[in-house]
């Protein structure tokens, strides 16, 4: 008999299907999932049709161990999920707590002055027998049943903060964690590298992916980060997941060296505001291709109020003068794509925040305004700290488009940071005469 999914994720909206609006929960829970040691085999999209979800679930053959869907809880018409469930077991609505419908009233009396129709009522109920999953960020009730077919569904809300709710506290995640204790462990490790292209790093690694077995390994690449991923699994009598994905992960820190500045959840900007919190330092930014993401990434870290002094998006030439002081005779001379204008905005930005370290980039993020001697995609990053001012310049890759380059620049800046504050070697430069131009580029 051929063995029964371990998981499935099953989305559900129009929207999704038309492209109106991405998927952000389908992946979310893929990662989730796995990191409790369950293995997704698949996932659907479908509409919102009536009968679709019944036809779906007595259909789908072998029933996965675990099915998790998301959407179609909601107070319009649209939204059928707990009545085509309930209607599959053959069981009616029941409210998911005493309170539940009670407070869905109060709410629909506060902003109207008729009475909460029943179609939004329904939001707080479930199919009875079923185990109800609480939604603290929204409306809409998740719920939890044991399907006919052998299998346990959970029925998630569609808004990407109202399903993390249900899936967390709601005990969605605390019931299937508890469910995987008697079967064998899995793990997933993954570890972050920048500044270098995914063929520099894959090439270290090469042979430990190519040999397969367990742990099992992929590479994926997204701007300038690239993470190697490491699944490893229990070996029927002998290692548990645990020693398998530390003794690969010691393999890894050897061979990427300082090539390797994170692992799981960590971020780039996370690990540069920590390490500048740990030494009290503060830091400022100059932008001026890349508009403000280099700030937002920073000042999306919790806690990096404490390092973060000030930023400024300097995108005209008068700007960088006003603002920041840079001399009108170098952009005269020079233009704003130069290592002069970019050392010049480090200084001035950290002069004038009072900061230990300042950051500027400035470039060509295209699509148009590139030449021969500044094609798009060429950037000056410079920091200006406590021993002086360096400047170093990269090539972004142009055809991955405007926001490629932007998240690349910021990318790079973070990483030039975080390597002077670890001692490390500084990036190489990458300038554009030494980038190999693809057939078809002008």
């Amino acid at each position: 008999m051929e063995r029964p999914p371990a998981g499935w994720i099953l989305s559900l909206g129009e929207e999704l299907l038309t492209g109106r609006v991405v998927d952000r929960n389908a992946p979310w829970l893929a990662d989730r999932l796995l990191r409790m040691g369950v293995t997704v085999e698949g996932m659907n999209t479908m509409g919102d049709s009536p009968g679709e979800l019944t036809s779906f679930l007595e259909c789908l053959d072998p029933f996965p161990r675990l099915l998790i869907s998301t959407g179609g809880l909601g107070p319009t018409a649209d939204d059928r999920v707990r009545h085509e469930v309930a209607g599959l077991l053959g069981v009616g609505l029941v409210d998911a707590t005493e309170e539940s419908v009670a407070a869905l009233e109060t709410l629909w009396q506060n902003q109207h002055e008729s009475p909460a129709p029943e179609h939004f009522l329904d939001q707080a109920r479930v199919p009875e027998g079923a185990r109800p999953l609480r939604n603290r960020a929204g409306t809409a009730w998740g719920f939890a049943v044991s399907l006919p077919a052998g299998g346990r569904l959970f029925c998630l809300p569609g808004p990407p903060g109202e399903c993390r709710s249900a899936f967390l506290d709601g005990g969605a995640e605390d019931e299937i964690q508890g469910s995987q204790r008697d079967c064998g462990g899995i793990l997933q490790g993954l570890f972050h590298t920048s500044g270098v292209p995914e063929a520099v790093v894959e090439e270290k690694i090469r042979d430990l992916m190519e040999a397969g077995g367990n742990p099992s390994m992929g590479i994926t690449a997204h701007g300038k980060q690239v993470t190697v991923s490491v699944l490893a699994k229990d070996e029927p009598g002998g290692e548990g997941a645990d020693a398998i994905l530390e003794a690969r992960a010691v393999e890894l820190r050897e061979r990427l060296g300082d090539l390797l500045w994170g692992r799981d959840d960590e971020t780039l900007e996370g690990v540069v505001v920590r390490e500048l919190s740990l030494r009290g330092q503060t830091l400022a930014t100059a932008e001026s291709c890349t508009g403000g993401r280099l700030a937002s990434a920073v000042t999306s870290v919790p806690g990096a109020s404490v390092v973060f002094r000030r930023g400024w998006v300097t995108y005209a030439d008068e700007a960088k003068v006003q603002e920041l002081g840079v001399a009108i005779e170098t952009l005269e001379a020079k233009g704003a794509v130069c290592e002069e204008t970019a050392r010049a905005m480090a200084e001035g930005a950290r002069a004038k925040a009072s900061a230990d370290w300042a950051l500027a980039v400035t470039g060509i993020a295209g699509p148009d305004g590139g030449s021969r001697e500044k094609p798009v995609g060429q950037v000056w990053l410079a920091l200006a700290g406590p021993d002086g001012t360096w400047a170093v310049q990269r090539m972004q890759w142009a055809r991955g488009g405007r926001l490629a380059i932007q998240d690349g620049s910021v990318r790079d800046s973070l990483e030039i940071l975080r390597r002077e504050l670890a001692g490390l070697p500084r990036l190489p430069e990458r300038p554009a005469n030494r980038v190999a131009r693809l057939p078809g580029d002008a």
